[in-house]
């Protein structure tokens, strides 16, 4: 079970650093492929940039940069949240990694 996670992470790590070097249309064929392979065996992987955030949320493990307020959001993905869907029913396999701040 460890393999796929890792491999979801690089993708992951990989289409961030793509967008962020303005070089992901080039590719985005390609990685919309293997993301539609990836969920064809049941892996979903999401991100969850710019969510709400609380202390009640269970899908990620968050960092807080500044200072807690009631209303902070997510700001930065680490690692992404990973589920695996096997007969209609979604497995929390990763919790996302994140930084969060004040709205």
């Amino acid at each position: 079970m460890k393999q796929p996670l890792v491999i979801l992470n690089q993708l992951f790590e990989l289409e961030q650093k793509l967008k962020l070097e303005q070089l992901e249309e080039k590719v985005t064929r390609n990685l919309q492929r293997i993301w539609n392979a990836w969920e064809e065996e049941g892996y979903l992987c999401k991100n969850p940039l710019h969510e709400n955030y609380s202390e009640t949320r269970t899908d990620v493990e968050a960092t807080i940069i500044g200072q807690e307020a009631k209303h902070m959001v997510i700001t930065q993905v680490i690692k992404p949240i990973i589920f695996k869907k096997e007969q209609q029913e979604l497995t929390l396999l990763q919790k996302g990694v994140v930084m969060v701040e004040r709205k």
